[in-house]
């Protein structure tokens, strides 16, 4: 029997008003929804636990993400849309203070007149409305609206190009972070890092938890210091919405393809966000532009892809999920991979057995590569090379393998056995896959597992061997 042929690429679903029936997350699930994400800029404690219970009710195989609010600045104060025109007078003023008038909007950055001078320029709703300042009178910001828009509430608000002076984590984010530690959620997607220090105070309030952190790209400072954040992090997000404002349009492919290199070369996870399949919110296919975009990050190498309003506010979440597993099955068909060099969190020699697994793979007719899996190193490592064959993990920790679950290529089954035999563990491993039908008894598969050597205990050990021999 053979196993349907699954994406490899990881889809991460954003969970909101329009997937909050268990039928559409079930049909989410169905469609290949690997990864959930709450945005916590919309989510109480409340929301965060409905949304994990129904998940975890639904599949305890898919991952869970708190995406952090971070520093985002929005327009509040308002429940109706507001029109402007070009060459207009808007006011912006603190959160704090009282709107007296029609051109004063209310913005949650409360010391934002301090930060600013004549002339700076101001994006609200991811740059579709550009304001210049012309003068600051106390706390109230004067700007020349520069094109006609429709402002609708809660829409965020970029300064490019500007210093401004926010706290390292808020006070909402501490909560949010102490919300998912709670909840035992998998990720912590941290918003708008610019340095290690938010990611090691965050790690502060994780504490011994297990959850691993996303660090998301979204400005230059996030660019210029992407070494150190990389190797800070679990895992990166290169969030595209917030990054396209700060940074001219015309660079970000370029970075989107930088970036996934490095992280491939370190072996981390790397999730390409944003606007992937934006017409879909409101029509039942996308264009062929957003088509394309999917495919090219699968080409480039993103472990996964996420959507955003796409399965959260728009009309089609299922049909969003779906439509990226469809391209990424097909791009992935004609995918020549390519082996990366540099070493990974692994040590040394797993690297190489990794890579040599990768050449093996290329060189005998290899079916399926099986990991026996406590801490995951080995699974990055070789994961990063995209082999064309599946990498089936198998661990008896249930955290790993919703952790792993982000990993490109890999697949992860759960075990309740724990033999301290090397045999009977390789022995048990096959079993499980070949029992959900992803192997064939005349297979030939790769077995990477620990070392039986007394305490030894790096994946060090490599084995070719033909399904019908360990069953």
């Amino acid at each position: 029997m053979t196993a349907p042929k699954f994406c490899k690429s990881k889809i991460v679903a954003t969970i909101g008003p329009a997937s909050w029936e268990k039928e559409v997350i079930k049909g989410m699930v169905v469609a290949g929804m690997d990864l959930a994400r709450v945005n916590a800029s919309f989510a109480d404690f409340d929301e965060l636990k409905r949304v994990k219970d129904l998940v975890r009710s639904i599949s305890p195989r898919v991952s869970l993400i708190l995406d952090t609010m971070g520093n985002k600045i929005r327009v509040v104060g308002f429940t109706e849309p507001i029109s402007v025109r070009k060459n207009e007078s808007l006011v912006l003023i603190p959160e704090s203070q009282q709107s007296s008038q029609n051109s004063q909007i209310q913005i949650t950055y409360e010391s934002l007149h301090d930060d600013l001078s004549r002339g700076a320029k101001i994006l609200i709703d991811d740059g579709n409305l550009e304001l210049t300042v012309t003068d600051i009178i106390d706390k109230s910001i004067i700007c020349n609206v520069e094109n006609n828009y429709i402002i609708k509430p809660n829409k965020t608000v970029n300064i490019p190009n500007q210093q401004l002076h926010f706290p390292i984590l808020t006070e909402k984010d501490i909560q949010d972070i102490k919300n998912a530690v709670e909840l035992k959620y998998d990720f912590i997607a941290l918003s708008f890092v610019e340095n290690t220090q938010v990611i090691l105070d965050a790690r502060e309030i994780i504490g011994e938890s297990g959850i691993n952190i996303i660090s998301k790209i979204e400005n230059q400072a996030g660019v210029d210091n992407f070494e150190e954040i990389l190797e800070a992090s679990d895992a990166i997000m290169i969030a595209r919405g917030d990054l396209g404002v700060e940074i001219p349009y015309e660079h970000i492919p370029i970075i989107q393809k930088q970036l996934i290199y490095r992280c491939r070369a370190a072996g981390k996870p790397v999730i390409v966000a944003t606007q992937m399949l934006e017409s879909m919110r409101e029509n039942p296919r996308p264009t062929r532009a957003e088509i394309n975009d999917v495919a090219n990050s699968i080409i480039d190498g993103a472990d996964a892809l996420m959507l955003s309003a796409e399965t959260s506010t728009g009309l089609y979440p299922v049909e969003s999920v779906n439509m990226i597993n469809r391209t990424a099955l097909a791009t992935e068909d004609v995918l020549t991979p390519q082996m990366l060099y540099g070493n990974t969190q692994a040590n040394r020699d797993t690297d190489e057995i990794c890579r040599t697994v990768f050449n093996l793979t290329n060189s005998i007719d290899l079916k399926a590569v099986i990991i026996l899996s406590q801490s995951g190193r080995t699974v990055s490592s070789l994961s990063r090379h995209r082999p064309t064959v599946p990498i089936f993990e198998i661990s008896n920790d249930i955290q790993r393998i919703r952790i792993d679950n982000l990993l490109r290529g890999v697949k992860c089954y759960y075990s309740k056995k724990n033999s301290g035999d090397r045999d009977e563990s390789i022995q048990n491993a096959v079993e499980i896959v070949f029992s959900y039908g992803e192997l064939d008894f005349t297979d030939k598969i790769a077995i990477i597992s620990g070392s039986s050597i007394k305490n030894k205990c790096n994946n060090t050990i490599l084995e070719i061997a033909t399904v019908k021999d360990l069953i």
